[in-house]
């Protein structure tokens, strides 16, 4: 292994000194000349052509075996970037050389050596200045990642095939058994790419008897923003051998070459006028900011001094709240501002206000918005930033899990909690009460009041009063300056208040000083109190109403929804005592935005909340939040609780609107912490206004159901069926919607037979109680046959779903609303019966109506539409239904909105029609802008988000990016496993997903351990014979045949499709796929004849159910043909073999996967 100076000479100076180092590296079958020189030409352009055009470089080439770098292990790779590298720092020993920027060329799997030298570079830190020096990389032909028509490893082993005459069977196994850790390398190498120019040459001609290109355009480009992407008019081999300067492909080469350098020169011009490239800070140092110069200088010292050794320098300013770390933390980063690359801040509050500063990091910087990703970028970030964790307060949360890893870059902590020192490197302080003479300077700047002796003394005598806390003295200065009372009174008025302390401490309080804050927050109070006008009352009241919601994000909006809603609804004794009466003084008026900003802007004044400018959502400090609810008496406790419960489900409309959802989605975290902060039983005690009470548990229910809160939502549904039992009997019109509105939540939570027992009551009461044909009957039946479809009992739901149809078309017509809801819902029952001609029949019915009698564009028009496109595809009817389905997006963006959660819905099934048609990318370009637009608009773990998520993966998959795949999939399996459960079906069904993951990874054994696990919970619970059920037992006899258990597997399948035979019938779509499975299993087992003659049964089937040209009726042919040859060759019937267009690739369909699509969806009783 050889790294070669090509130019200038050894022992001849150069016309100019060198400024540049350009190393260029060959792939497979390669050297350092023969690679890069024209056969008829004999030019050698690394020696010939490039010093001529950039005279100001240093030309080197590194020789190596490449078919031994690349024929064993991936260790071979990483050993032969590591001679790359030293032999790099050995040609780069002076200061000037040290320095030098670097550009890398490479030519086909050279390139994966490039990747593999830069990504060790970046983590040793011996070869930590190659990383950073280098600037840019230009590929030839260099496979990246897999294709939509080929996988990553057959990619490099159709280069080894083409490049080498016989490549030895050694090298291509060892390129398919290393693609996965190779295409690793790519999706790593790609967070450490914005330092760097990327240029990728491909290919567009192919190789010798080769149909098509060696390595395709998809797999030769990283596809990442900057990208110069640059067809060649060549084959693999000939890409890069130029014939001379005039060579069109060579001048697009040194030209691009140029543009890094000067791109460079640019870059180091504007450097040297302003470091400083990002700094979202959330606001200025306070202007009173005073004293501190001991932490200052520490921090200055510690975070900014050159450093003693390679490690991430961690700083934690902990200790009391209210005491200046925050203000700290703005003083060093607004002081230091041009020494760091980037400043960036994260809100640690929560967990979510953690994710949320990340994703503005992401957005700023332009980069992926998923928090591993952004972690992973800050960690190779060459340039120098600065993260501060702000109020790492909650004990709960490990901070350290969101730290980027590596040596790089600065953290700053500021925190309550002392146990947060753990995480220093490089120093810690503890923040207490200020110096007397910097708190006394810093309540004279706060009052405005001048510096003379007299003042300082008083000054000092407050600030020792208040303990020297800067909150207290901030609030203090601000009560003084308001002219509240004077400076020489102020610490009399706090004495006598001082024994007035809350009845407990706050959970982190190490001293007395939270105590003096505490007691500063009361004087605020009673100062606004003393005001005695309107808007000091309504100040008051509004702080108590805060104290019960969670404290950040409360918004204006919550009480004009409320005072809205208000108008509309009755008005009972009960509600009309538990309102806050100055909120809804005049309702005839329009809603006066005042009523709450006037009262804000004073709470504000006394820097009791914050106040966004940008909305004018509002905050408050957490110590500040906790105190207002504490200091409240039990009786006035109960009755703010109360009314802000009130408020809130008051706010809670039952509209469908884009609006209305977001607008509830904004409650979840208010509605759960006014209801942890009292017993759940208040709003369920028997008294005056139970019903009353009730609504407000249902509203809050419909608040957890709509955001994935099930758990929370039974809880409350379960309570309230209790409560109407007790009150108006098992049979009262509203008792049997709250027992179907629990049900519902059965449902949501995967209790399909808990459901059913429920609505089986419910059927049979209302049957009694209103009539066979009562509209609230037929809705109990058809959420009955819903629950009966969930629990596989399909005919059953059949059945039910054909009565209420019946019974519609009766009272309400042919075309009523609800009418074609029904007969939606029972062409979906056709669906899953297998019935698929009836249930597009049925379906086209629906949409003929729904456009008469609502409109092409009407939402449910749209809806019928992309239910009708989903039988088109179960028809295999795919272009009809990727045609119906572009138009239903099309029309939900025009009249919804790109984000509306139906126009996602949308974007999914067409994403799903384009998977199966073949279009992987355009399917996986689709589903990442639903996982994205879900992200922000739903929730990382909500479950619409993590089955597009599931989705994705699924695609990714398809498209051989199988560890990508696997990734997705276990970040969703552990957030169902969170929410949901370990054995909810949709838990299952991701753990299904992973094992058939894990199988298309060559993971036979990890995927039929999990496999397992599936098959024994759904037998568990859901039966032995259900769908689901089925559906993993077929899967686990696919994973026993990939480890070479063919007995195994044909026992399992042979139980399958006796099954469906008796569930379902013998030609159900379902039954043929496994009786397709099964003649598959045969044919391993070598009994083709058995194999043969199920085939032909399947193939029969399908011809007189899906039709001769049906994608399910030519893989039947496909997989017939195979099994007669198979059957040739073992009679010895045929003694010659048949040519290769005879040999068809055998097609197994396999295992069922959670793609699932918008169908109509029965309306439940949820009211």
């Amino acid at each position: 292994m050889v790294l070669t100076v090509l130019y200038p000479p050894v022992g001849v100076d150069a016309a100019l000194a060198p400024t540049v180092d350009i190393v260029i590296i060959h792939g497979l079958n390669g050297d350092a000349t023969e690679s890069w020189t024209n056969p008829e030409t004999k030019a050698f352009w690394p020696k010939d052509f490039l010093p001529c055009d950039i005279p100001e470089a240093r030309v080197l080439t590194f020789g190596y075996n490449a078919d031994a770098a690349f024929g064993n292990t991936t260790a071979d790779i990483v050993d032969h970037a590591k001679d790359l590298l030293g032999s790099l720092v050995d040609k780069r020993e002076e200061e000037d050389e040290k320095l030098r920027p670097i550009i890398f060329i490479a030519h086909s799997l050279g390139g994966i050596v490039v990747k593999q030298a830069l990504f060790l570079a970046r983590i040793e830190s011996q070869y930590s200045p190659i990383c950073e020096h280098t600037v840019g990389i230009i590929f030839f032909g260099t496979p990246h990642r897999g294709s939509d028509k080929a996988a990553y490893g057959k990619i490099l082993a159709n280069v080894a095939s083409t490049v080498i005459h016989k490549p030895s069977s050694k090298l291509l196994s060892a390129l398919q058994s290393n693609s996965d850790t190779l295409a690793r390398l790519t999706s790593d190498f790609r967070h450490q790419l914005p330092q760097y120019q990327i240029i990728s040459f491909y290919e567009t001609k192919p190789l010798g008897i080769f149909k098509k290109e060696i390595v395709e355009k998809q797999s030769a480009l990283l596809d990442v923003s900057g990208e110069d992407q640059i067809p060649v008019d060549a084959n693999h081999r000939d890409m890069c051998k130029f014939s001379g300067r005039d060579d069109g492909d060579y001048e697009k080469l040194f030209k691009r070459i140029r543009r890094i350098l000067k791109a460079k020169s640019d870059m180091k011009q504007s450097v040297s006028h302003f470091c400083n490239e990002h700094y979202i800070v959330p606001h200025n140092v306070s202007a009173v900011f005073t004293g501190r110069n001991d932490v200052c200088k520490q921090l200055q010292k510690s975070c900014l001094s050159p450093r003693a050794s390679k490690m991430q320098r961690r700083f934690v300013l902990y200790g009391l709240g209210g005491s200046g770390k925050t203000q700290v933390s703005l003083k060093f980063a607004q002081d230091n501002q041009e020494s760091f690359w980037g400043i960036f801040w994260i809100d640690c509050s929560t967990n979510q206000t953690i994710k949320q500063g990340f994703s503005k990091i992401a957005q700023r910087c332009k980069i992926e918005d998923e928090l591993q990703s952004i972690r992973t970028w800050l960690s190779n970030i060459s340039d120098q930033w600065l993260l501060i964790f702000d109020n790492a307060d909650d004990p709960l949360i490990d901070i350290s899990r969101y730290f980027p890893v590596g040596s790089r870059g600065t953290i700053l902590i500021t925190t309550r909690n002392p146990d947060c020192k753990a995480h220093q490197t490089v120093g810690s302080y503890e923040f207490a009460g200020m110096g007397v003479e910097d708190a006394a300077d810093l309540l004279l700047k706060t009052i405005g009041m001048d510096d003379l002796e007299t003042s300082r003394g008083t000054a000092r005598n407050i600030v020792t009063t208040l303990g020297s806390l800067a909150l207290a003295i901030v609030q203090a200065g601000a009560a003084i300056r308001q002219k509240f009372c004077r400076t020489e009174e102020y610490c009399d008025i706090y004495q006598l208040h001082r024994r007035e302390l809350l009845k407990r401490a706050p959970i982190q309080a190490s001293s007395d000083y939270k105590f003096t804050v505490y007691t500063t927050w009361k004087i605020s109070v009673d100062m606004i109190q003393e005001m005695n006008t309107d808007v000091a009352n309504h100040a008051l009241d509004l702080l108590r109403l805060f104290s019960f919601m969670h404290f950040d994000g409360i918004s204006e909006e919550i009480f004009r929804q409320a005072w809205e809603n208000a108008k509309s609804e009755p008005s009972s004794d009960w509600t009309a005592s538990n309102r806050v009466g100055w909120l809804h003084k005049d309702a005839s008026s329009e809603w006066n935005p005042f009523l709450i900003r006037d009262p804000a802007i004073l709470l504000h004044s006394f820097s009791l909340i914050k106040i966004d400018g940008s909305n004018n959502n509002i905050s408050m400090h957490p110590l500040v939040h906790t105190w207002a609810r504490d200091s409240l008496n039990e009786a006035e406790e109960r009755k703010w609780l109360v009314t802000t419960a009130s408020i809130l489900a008051a706010s809670v409309s039952w509209g469908n609107g884009i609006f209305d959802y977001r607008f509830r989605r904004s409650l979840v975290s208010h509605v759960v912490t006014c209801l942890k902060s009292f017993s759940i039983e208040i709003l369920f005690a028997v008294g005056s206004g139970e019903e009353e009470r009730l609504a407000v548990a249902r509203k809050f229910s419909k608040v957890f159901v709509e955001n994935g809160q099930w758990q929370e939502a039974l809880k409350l549904d379960e309570k309230v069926l209790e409560a109407r039992k007790r009150t108006l009997g098992e049979e009262h019109p509203n008792t049997l919607i709250s027992m179907s509105n629990l049900a519902s939540s059965y449902s949501n939570l995967g209790r399909p037979q808990d459901a059913i027992q429920l609505e089986e009551k419910v059927v049979e009461a209302s049957k009694r109680t209103l009539g066979e044909e009562h509209l609230s009957t037929l809705l109990s039946m058809s959420n009955l046959a819903s629950s009966y479809s969930d629990l596989g009992r399909q005919q059953e739901a059949v059945e039910l779903k054909e009565k209420v149809l019946e019974a519609k078309k009766r009272r309400l017509g042919e075309e009523h609303f609800d009418t074609l809801l029904s007969m939606s819902n029972l062409a979906c029952s056709y669906s899953a019966l297998g019935r698929q001609q009836e249930a597009v029949e049925l379906e086209e019915k629906v949409l003929e109506a729904k456009k008469r009698t609502l409109g092409e564009e009407h939402l449910d028009t749209l809806i019928s539409m992309g239910n009708l496109a989903c039988s088109y595809s179960d028809l295999g009817r795919l272009q009809d239904a990727i045609e119906l389905k572009e138009r239903v997006l099309e029309a939900m963006k025009r009249t919804l909105g790109e984000e509306h959660f139906d126009t996602l819905i949308s974007m999914g099934n067409l994403a799903r029609s384009y998977s199966d048609l073949g279009r992987l990318q355009d399917a996986i370009q689709l589903e990442e802008k639903v996982l994205e637009a879900k992200k922000r608009t739903l929730s990382e773990e909500h479950p619409s988000t993590l089955l597009s998520m599931g989705n994705l993966a699924r695609s990714y998959s398809d498209l051989g990016r199988l560890q990508d795949a696997i990734q997705l999939e276990e970040k969703v399996l552990e957030a169902k496993k969170r929410t949901l459960g370990e054995e909810h079906p949709s838990t299952l069904l991701s753990m299904g997903n992973l094992a058939s993951s894990y199988s298309d990874l060559s993971r036979p054994q990890d995927a039929v351990t999990l496999e397992e696990k599936v098959l024994e919970a759904k037998k568990r619970t859901l039966g032995e014979e259900h769908p689901d059920t089925l559906i993993s037992m077929g899967n686990l006899a696919s994973s026993y045949s990939d480890l070479g258990r063919p007995q195994d597997a044909v026992t399992l399948e042979e139980k399958v499709l006796e099954a469906r035979k008796r569930t379902l019938s013998e030609e159900h779509p379902d039954t043929l796929i496994s009786m397709g499975n099964l003649a598959s299993s045969y044919s391993d087992l070598g009994r083709p004849q058995d194999a043969i003659k199920l085939e032909e049964k399947v193939l029969e089937a399908r011809k007189r159910t899906l039709g001769e040209e049906h994608p399910h009726t030519l893989l039947s042919i496909n997989n017939l043909e195979v099994y007669l040859t198979n059957l040739s060759k073992q009679t010895h019937l045929q003694n010659f073999a048949l040519p290769p267009a005879l040999h068809p690739e055998q097609q197994v369909e396999g295992k069922t996967r959670s793609h699932w699509s918008l169908r109509s969806w029965i309306k439940r009783s949820h009211r």
